[in-house]
C-alpha cells in the first residue's frame, strides 16, 4: 500500500552478511518474539528473535529472492506487522513487506516514485504476456456454486458472454481430502488426487465439452492450480513422503497456521517438480486449458515458477500464467500477473474520507513504477479472501468502484456473482460447505453497468494499453485519472462520497461516453452526483 510513513533506516530489515536483519523493539515484559512470513509458510514458532537488551529483539535469516510478507508473534499471541515499516502489503492482511534481489539487497519501496524517478526493478522488463490476457476481463467462478456442475456452468455461457467476461476461470475441481476436513466439504484447495475430477462435477468429457464450448464463444479458460501442498491424506504422503515437508520426527505438516488438513511440498526434491510440471502439462494437453492460476505462489519458490514457464511455454507458446502474490520478481521469468489489491483499499479509504485522489496517485505511482516495466496486474474490488465490495465501501460506492476498476490499467477480475450484487460470499470458507450464489438477489441495473464498462473497455484500446495520469486539484472523494494514447484522450471520474462535487473548469469540456449523474452547467462548471461516474473525451478531442 501507499507509504504510510518516513522510516528510520536502522530499524527497517536491512542486509548483513548470512541474510536480512529483522528489529523489533517490544515491553520490556514481552518473553518471546518470533518472526513469521512468506519466507517460512507463516510458520509462528520456528524463527525466534533474539533479546539484545532490555527491550530490543533481533534475528538475521537467509531470505531467498522476492518479495517477501511477514509479522511479528509477540508471545505466541498476537500478530503484528512491523512497527518500523511504513510498507503495508496490497492484500488486506494488514502484512509489512520487503523485496530482496538476487544479490541479497533488500529493496524497502520508497516513496515519491513516478516515470522519472523509478525504482531499481523498473530498469528491467517484464515477461511478455499473450494479447489475449492483456485485453481480457477474468471472471472467477466455483463450478458447484455458480453452475453445480460442468454441465450447469456450460449452460451459463451465454450469461458470461453477454456480460463481456472472456477468461473463465475456474475454481478446482479435484477430489478434496477427508482427514482434518472444515465442514461438510472441505476446502476445495486441499486436493486429494491432482489427476482426478470431483466426480460430484461432471466427468473428463462433461469438462472437455464446458472448455470446449468457452472457446466456441472466443472465452479463454484458465484452471486454478493448488501449487504448494496436497491435502493431508493424498496418497503421496504415503507412497512419496519425501517430497513433503517434516518434522525432526519424520512426520509431515504444513508450516503455515490453522491448515492441518494440507500436506506441505519440499521443492527441494526433483522428483517432485518433474511430476507437478508433467500433471501440469497433462491437464493442458487433455482439456485445452489457456493457462494457470497458481494458489499461494507468495510461498512457492520463484525458481521453480521460471522451471514451470519455460516447460509450459515450449508446450503453449501463448499460455497465461497467474500468480497469487505481489511479488515483483514473479513477472521477470515466470508470470503473466500478479495480484493488485491496494486499488480496493484506497477505494475504501477514499470513500470514507481517508484518502484523497493525490494519495491514490501515489499509491499507484509507487505500486507501478516498483514493478518491471510492463508488468501487468491483476486489479480486483473482490477476490475469494475477501467479502463483497458493496459491504467493504458501502453499497452505494459500488457502482463508481467498478467504473474505476473497468477503467484503470492492468487486467480486471470479476468474483462470480460481483456483477449483480450477490449478498451471501463471505469468502472460500463459504464453499466448505454446499453452496450456490443466491442468483434471486439479482440486480438487473448493476449487471447492465458492469455490461457497459466492459464494452466500453472493449470497443477502446486506450482502456486497455493506454498512459495514465493523475488529475490534480479534485475535492475530497472524487477520483480522476486519464487513459490517453495516439488515438484518443479519455477521462476517468468517480464520486465515491455522499455529496455532490464541483470540479475543475477544465473538467466541463468532456463528451460521455458512460456516465451517470455528471452535469455540465456550462463550458467552465461540471458537477458531479453523490456515488456516480463519468468515463469521456474532451469535446475539442473528440474523434
Amino acid at each position: 500500500m501507499e507509504l504510510q510513513f518516513n522510516a528510520d533506516p536502522a530499524l527497517l530489515p536491512h542486509a548483513v552478511a548470512g541474510g536480512v536483519r529483522f528489529i523489533f523493539d517490544a515491553a520490556p515484559d514481552t518473553i518471546r518474539v518470533a518472526l513469521a512470513g512468506t519466507f517460512n509458510c507463516w510458520a509462528g514458532d520456528v524463527c525466534m528473535l533474539d533479546r539484545v537488551s532490555s527491550t530490543r529483539w533481533q534475528t538475521t535469516l537467509p531470505v531467498p529472492a522476492g518479495r517477501h510478507l511477514y509479522k511479528f508473534v509477540i508471545d505466541d499471541r498476537d500478530w503484528i506487522p512491523d512497527p518500523a515499516n511504513p510498507w503495508i502489503s496490497e492484500d488486506g492482511q494488514n502484512n509489512s513487506c520487503l523485496t530482496v534481489d538476487e544479490t541479497g539487497a533488500v529493496l524497502m519501496r520508497q516513496q515519491n516514485l513516478s516515470a522519472a524517478a523509478p525504482g531499481p526493478l523498473h530498469a528491467r522488463s517484464a515477461l511478455a504476456s499473450p494479447d489475449w490476457l492483456r485485453d481480457g476481463v477474468i471472471y472467477q467462478l466455483s463450478v458447484p456454486a455458480f453452475g453445480g456442475d460442468f454441465d450447469g456452468v456450460r449452460a451459463k455461457l451465454s450469461y458470461l458472454s453477454e456480460l463481456g467476461a472472456d477468461v473463465l476461470w475456474i475454481m478446482p475441481f479435484h477430489p478434496v481430502g477427508i482427514q482434518g476436513r472444515r465442514g461438510t466439504l472441505g476446502d476445495p484447495y486441499a486436493v486429494r488426487d491432482f489427476d482426478a475430477i470431483d466426480q460430484a462435477l461432471g466427468d473428463a468429457a462433461a469438462l472437455r465439452a464446458l472448455v470446449d464450448a468457452a472457446h466456441a464463444r472466443g472465452m479463454r479458460v484458465i484452471m486454478d492450480w493448488t501449487l504448494n501442498r496436497s491435502s493431508a491424506d493424498h496418497p503421496f504422503t504415503r507412497t512419496h513422503p519425501h517430497w513433503y515437508t517434516r518434522r525432526a520426527d519424520g512426520s509431515i505438516y504444513y508450516a503455515v497456521p490453522n491448515r492441518d488438513y494440507f500436506a506441505g511440498f519440499d521443492f527441494a526434491d526433483r522428483d517432485l517438480r518433474r511430476y507437478l510440471i508433467a500433471n501440469m502439462r497433462e491437464w493442458i494437453t487433455r482439456f485445452d486449458f489457456d493457462g494457470l492460476r497458481f494458489d499461494d505462489s507468495d510461498i512457492t519458490p520463484c525458481d521453480f515458477l521460471d522451471e514451470i514457464r519455460a516447460d509450459l511455454s515450449a508446450l503453449r507458446p501463448d499460455i497465461a500464467l497467474i500468480s497469487q502474490s505481489y511479488d515483483e520478481f514473479h513477472h521477470l521469468a515466470a508470470c503473466d500477473l500478479t495480484y493488485e489489491g491496494g486499488t480496493r483499499e484506497m477505494l475504501r479509504r477514499c470513500a470514507h474520507g481517508e484518502a484523497d485522489n493525490a494519495a491514490f496517485a501515489r499509491y499507484w505511482n509507487e505500486s507501478t513504477y516498483s514493478f518491471p516495466r510492463g508488468a501487468r496486474r491483476m486489479r480486483w474490488l473482490e477476490d475469494k479472501e475477501q467479502g463483497r465490495i458493496s459491504t467493504f465501501l458501502g453499497q452505494a460506492a459500488h457502482r463508481a468502484a467498478a467504473a474505476v476498476l473497468l477503467a484503470m490499467d492492468g487486467v480486471p477480475h470479476i468474483l462470480m456473482g460481483q456483477e449483480f450484487g450477490e449478498p451471501t460470499w463471505t469468502g472460500w470458507p463459504v464453499l466448505f460447505e454446499p453452496y450456490q450464489l443466491d442468483w434471486n438477489s439479482f440486480d438487473a441495473d448493476l449487471y447492465a453497468h458492469y455490461q457497459s464498462l466492459i464494452a466500453l473497455r472493449r470497443r477502446h484500446p486506450t482502456l486497455r494499453t493506454g498512459a495514465t495520469t493523475f488529475l490534480d486539484g479534485l475535492p475530497p472523494g472524487a477520483i480522476g485519472f486519464t487513459r490517453s494514447d495516439a488515438s484518443e484522450h479519455l477521462v476517468v471520474l468517480a464520486n465515491l462520497s455522499p455529496a455532490t462535487l464541483t470540479l475543475p473548469a477544465e473538467l466541463a469540456q468532456i463528451k460521455p461516453l458512460h456516465a451517470s449523474g455528471w452535469r455540465a452547467e456550462d463550458a467552465t462548471l461540471s458537477t458531479l452526483a453523490p456515488h456516480s461516474w463519468i468515463i469521456g473525451r474532451k469535446k475539442s478531442g473528440s474523434n
